[in-house]
């Protein structure tokens, strides 16, 4: 059986366009998500409507199949919006695109559908290792508990990566690392708990879940580092990490967004003790801001083209290098970096109404410094990262040498 790859828009709406448009219902439902501890019922509806959930994957399963920076844009509204919807947008979206993408025609016909009947399902979950499973004939027989599942409390399917053990020795892939699965449940196999109480990121719902002696039947499963999809759309080549890199990325542009709007709002709103004017037309104020605001374009500058540059790069038939693939991490940990000093200073500008809750601009501070926690944004990876793109720099140091 093959799955149908056709790649195409025929809506003309992009969706940025559409982020746009339910932006304000995000908004308002901000504070009520936090309470709660995961998106409300009228946020997640709105973006089911607005097709956010599935803009990478395509028109064949009901989907959009939407450039990489469009997505990034929508990741961007909607995190500007609410830093916690953001958040688990990205989450299911790059997760429903991962599930879509590497496993096989027949799984996908199951958890997607046809062009006639398509499903659209959403996906959430740890995809790292929190398990271990056998293979054996029919699938893979396992149990695991695992962390952070965002976006897990209105997701239809949940992945889980698991170590693929062979009498109780670990499997190794041909670089000698382990091999990792990931297998993806239907949620009513799926144990969940009711324990995210953070300080940001709050309307997530990234609540861990459990999995007790399930078998993930072939096809259903795939490896972690695969980076080839038997789909015919090339971007899915990025690969786990550079889906789980773009994602990350267009959240933090959002908060950074968010942030520079609220200390604009309260910089205009009310004069500071001590201030001979109100702080927006304070000269060390301004001097500051337009140096934050000219990081926050570049940084933003900077992924869109990166991503745009890769997209065109994979799809007229290029294969990506090491150091490209390093690429999409260091950009990830470079914007994050950029983004905690643009909010800080914000948040610093902000004052009494940055401390007070409920406070947008405080929030934005809390997420952003909860989005920091990531192990895909520890800075520690820098330095692995720079070994293939030095590598690459010597061969043009060598290059320019013999010339």
């Amino acid at each position: 059986m093959n799955v149908q790859n056709t790649i195409e828009n025929t809506n003309t709406e992009t969706m940025q366009e559409r982020a746009k448009r339910i932006a304000p219902i995000i908004r308002a439902e901000a504070e009520e998500s936090e309470r709660i501890g995961t998106m409300t019922a009228k946020s997640v509806a709105a973006m089911k409507e607005a097709g956010l959930f599935w803009m990478l994957v395509p028109e064949s399963v009901g989907g959009y199949g939407a450039p990489m920076t469009d997505c990034m844009q929508a990741w961007e509204e909607i995190g500007a919006a609410d830093g916690s919807a953001g958040w688990s947008l990205m989450a299911n979206s790059s997760g429903t695109a991962a599930a879509y993408a590497y496993c096989s025609d027949e799984a996908v016909v199951e958890m997607f559908g046809t062009a006639q009947n398509p499903k659209r399902p959403i996906m959430a979950g740890m995809l790292g290792p929190g398990g271990a499973g056998k293979e054996t004939d029919t699938g893979i027989d396992g149990s695991g508990n695992y962390k952070f599942g965002s976006g897990s409390l209105h997701a239809d399917w949940l992945g889980a990566g698991m170590f693929l053990m062979d009498e109780k020795i670990m499997r190794k892939l041909p670089d000698g690392s382990p091999a990792v699965r990931v297998c993806w449940l239907p949620r009513d196999q799926v144990e969940f708990d009711t324990n995210w109480d953070v300080l940001g990121l709050k309307g997530t719902g990234s609540v861990d879940y459990r999995l007790t002696d399930v078998t993930i039947p072939h096809g259903f499963h795939h490896e972690r580092t695969d980076a080839n999809s038997p789909r015919s759309w090339r971007l899915y080549d990025i690969g786990i990490a550079g889906l789980a890199c773009a994602g990350h990325t267009g959240f933090v542009l959002g908060v950074m967004k968010r942030a520079l709007e609220e200390v604009t709002r309260i910089g205009f709103g009310k004069k500071r003790p001590a201030y001979q004017t109100v702080l927006g037309e304070q000269q060390v104020f301004r001097h500051d801001f337009a140096f934050h605001e000219a990081s926050y374009h570049a940084a933003r500058d900077y992924t869109l083209r990166f991503y745009a540059e890769t997209q065109a790069y994979l799809e007229n038939g290029g294969e990506l290098t090491p150091a490209m693939r390093a690429r999409f991490r260091q950009n990830c940990i470079y914007v994050h970096k950029v983004a905690e000093e643009v909010v800080r200073f914000c948040y610093k500008m902000g004052g009494s109404e940055a401390l007070r809750n409920p406070s947008d601009l405080g929030r934005c501070m809390r997420d952003m410094y909860a989005a920091t926690q990531h192990i895909f944004v520890d800075t520690i990876a820098l330095q692995d990262i720079a070994v293939p793109i030095l590598d690459e720099w010597r061969a043009l140091v060598e290059e320019n040498r013999q010339a």
